[in-house]
């Protein structure tokens, strides 16, 4: 993922400068290093087709597309999220149609305008978990439903021992505050709420369920906690990722902090 992360920069260099530079300051963050590898991974069984990409940061996309020769559909509740998608990809020469190519969309998780049994494949990185109310149920049944029988659904949330939810003092994403109300951010699911959001509504079979973590050094929170700081030493993120986050065994040691999970649509 580092290197794809590397070339992804080195492809914007020439078009959007700052786009491409930016990119390889980070070429990937910490978490998406084992993000993006997990759906790296879990696609390796398709070898071309269309695949949709639900409001997942866009550097994949472009990976997935250039890499793979996938005809990738990205698509994202903000207008602005989209043009910088299509940003991304016309700096790389991968926007447009077809094997190899990106195309980036507005479109509501929930509410997908596609048709049934669209897609080879679709995935979700760090997604759901923002959908207020009962939208991640809503939006995992739409992933199902517009992917192919027997097609992959991949799909990565924030998970602890206890569901939580956070809300904040501020407006998120598509959602503005009102007054002083408080806005819902995101979830963090646990093993029952997995079950009853996620995987029992979603009507495909799960055919992987991993959980990671950090298994000594809390590295994450360093990080946020560095504030400005994390930005000159933000090179060197994708190799702590590599040093301190861990796929955790069922009675492995460590703090489990995000569900990475599979589904395949019934035939």
């Amino acid at each position: 993922m580092w290197v794809a992360g590397m070339r992804v920069g080195l492809a914007c260099l020439r078009r959007e400068p700052m786009l491409g530079i930016k990119r390889l300051l980070l070429p990937v963050s910490y978490w998406r290093v084992a993000e993006f590898g997990y759906v790296w991974r879990q696609l390796a069984a398709i070898s071309t087709g269309k695949v949709l990409d639900v409001g997942s940061p866009k550097d994949l996309a472009a990976i997935l597309a250039r890499d793979r020769g996938f005809a990738v559909t990205a698509v994202d509740i903000l207008s602005e999220a989209i043009s910088l998608s299509d940003r991304h990809a016309r700096a790389q020469g991968l926007s447009g149609d077809g094997p190899g190519r990106v195309t980036s969309e507005v479109q509501d998780g929930r509410a997908l305008t596609y048709a049934d049994d669209t897609f080879d494949a679709v995935y979700s990185v760090s997604v759901l978990e923002h959908i207020p109310d009962a939208g991640d149920t809503a939006a995992v049944r739409e992933l199902v439903r517009v992917v192919k029988p027997g097609g992959l659904i991949v799909v990565t949330v924030p998970y602890d021992l206890q569901y939580r939810e956070t809300f904040v003092e501020e407006s998120v994403y598509e959602r503005d505050q009102i007054g002083s109300d408080p806005v819902f951010f995101e979830r963090h699911y646990d093993e029952a709420t997995l079950a009853s959001r996620l995987l029992g509504p979603s009507g495909a079979a799960v055919c992987d369920i991993e959980k990671w973590g950090e298994r000594t050094l809390p590295m994450e929170a360093l990080l946020v906690r560095a504030g400005p700081l994390r930005i000159p030493a933000s090179p060197l993120e994708p190799w702590l990722s590599g040093l301190f986050l861990h796929r955790l065994g069922p009675n492995g040691k460590g703090r489990p902090m995000a569900a990475f999970f599979t589904l395949r649509k019934p035939t």
